[in-house]
C-alpha cells in the first residue's frame, strides 16, 4: 500500500508535539526538583544528628589499621573470620569449602581444612574445637573437632533462604546461641515482611533450631540519623526513597557480625555503605562508624581477640584479599 506524503508528515507531527509535551513535563519537573534542592540547601546548610552517638565506643582507630594481613590467592575472596585462638584466626571463602588457619605472627596460612562441596560459604564462628559455617541460602554446617580427619559434619537446614541472603555469624557465649544476620530480606514469612529493616535470628545450639522470630530489628530509618550528611544530600536521598529508588537514606546491608568479648556489644559491619554499627544486648543502636572505602575495599568478615583487639577481612575484587587489625584501647 502506498502512504501519502501528506499522511507521513502528519503522523512526523504528531510524535513531534507527544515528544515535546513529554519533555517539557519531565524538564519542568526536573527543574522543580532542582530548584527545591537549591534553596532547601540555602535555608538549612548545618549538619546534625538527630541521635547523638555515644563517645564510649572510641576504642579503635578506624583510620589506621595496626596491622594489614595480604592474603594468598586461595583467599582472594575471603568472606568470615573467627578468633581461633593463640594468635590464629580461621577463615573462610565464599567459594571453597574449606576451612584456612591464619597465624597472624608467621602472616601465612598454615592449615586448612575440607569440610564439604563448594558452595557460597558467608561466615564462620569457632566453638572449641567446632566450627560452624553459614552459607548464604541460610544452611549453617556443624563442623565437630575439624582439626582430624575423620571430623563430621552436620548440615542444618534453616527456614532462612537465598532471598534472606545470610551473610553473618557469630557466636554468643551468654544465651549458646549463633547469631545469624540477613544481608537481604528480614523476613521468613510473607504476612510478616518487616520492610524497613535488617534483621538478625539466633540459632539455638541446644534446641538445633533457629528462632524464627528476628532477635534483633535494625530500623534503617532511625539508622540514617546517625549519618552525617549535609542538608542537600539529606533532602536528595530523602526523594530517591521517596521515588523508591532507595529503599533507605543509608545504604546498609549487614555482611558480618561479632560480639566483643568485654563489653558484649554486638558489632555488625556492612560492605555496602562502608558502615559499622554497634548494638547492645537489647538491640539498640549505640554507634555507628562510617569506614573510609579506600582502607576497607570490601568488608565482609570481623571478629575480635579475647583481649578485644578487632580484625576485619577484605575480599580482594579482584586483587589480593586482606585482613585489617585494629588494637583496643580503653578509654580512660
Amino acid at each position: 500500500m502506498r502512504i501519502s506524503q501528506e499522511h507521513t508528515h502528519s503522523t512526523l507531527l504528531i510524535k513531534i508535539d507527544k515528544f515535546y509535551e513529554y519533555a517539557v513535563h519531565f524538564g519542568f519537573r526536573i527543574l522543580v526538583l532542582m530548584s527545591g534542592l537549591i534553596f532547601f540547601s540555602f535555608c538549612n546548610p548545618a549538619t546534625h544528628n538527630e541521635l547523638p552517638v555515644s563517645e564510649d565506643h572510641e576504642y579503635y582507630n578506624l583510620e589506621h589499621p595496626d596491622a594489614r594481613y595480604k592474603m594468598p590467592d586461595c583467599l582472594e575472596e575471603i568472606s568470615g573470620l573467627s578468633y581461633y585462638g593463640k594468635g590464629r584466626l580461621a577463615c573462610i571463602q565464599d567459594e571453597k569449602a574449606n576451612i584456612y588457619v591464619w597465624n597472624l605472627e608467621k602472616g601465612k596460612v598454615v592449615d586448612t581444612y575440607d569440610f564439604g562441596k563448594d558452595a557460597d560459604y558467608e561466615d564462620i564462628a569457632v566453638v572449641g574445637k567446632t566450627a560452624y559455617i553459614l552459607r548464604n541460602n541460610g544452611n549453617i554446617y556443624r563442623v565437630e573437632d575439624f582439626k582430624n580427619k575423620d571430623r563430621n559434619v552436620r548440615t542444618y537446614k534453616t527456614p532462612l533462604n537465598e532471598k534472606n541472603n545470610t551473610e553473618g555469624l557469630a557466636y554468643d557465649p551468654l544465651s549458646n546461641t549463633l547469631l545469624v544476620a540477613c544481608k537481604g530480606s528480614p523476613s521468613i514469612e510473607q504476612e510478616n515482611p518487616y520492610e524497613g529493616y535488617k534483621a538478625i535470628y539466633k540459632f539455638d545450639l541446644q534446641e538445633e533450631e533457629l528462632i524464627t522470630k528476628p532477635y534483633y530489628l535494625i530500623d534503617l530509618e532511625r539508622l540514617d540519623s546517625y549519618i552525617d550528611q549535609s542538608a542537600f544530600a539529606r533532602f536528595s536521598v530523602r526523594i530517591a526513597k521517596t521515588l523508591h529508588i532507595i529503599e533507605s537514606e543509608t545504604s546498609f546491608q549487614p555482611s558480618g557480625l561479632a560480639i566483643h568479648p568485654l563489653h558484649g556489644d554486638i558489632y555488625v559491619i556492612s560492605s555496602v555503605g562502608k558502615l559499622l554499627i554497634i548494638l547492645n544486648r537489647k538491640g539498640k543502636v549505640l554507634d555507628v562508624k562510617e569506614l573510609d572505602p579506600k582502607e576497607f575495599r570490601q568488608p565482609e568478615g570481623i571478629c575480635f581477640s579475647p583481649a578485644g583487639d578487632m580484625y576485619i577481612s577484605n575480599e580482594g575484587q579482584g586483587g589480593n584479599g586482606y585482613i585489617l587489625e585494629f588494637d583496643f584501647h580503653e578509654k580512660n
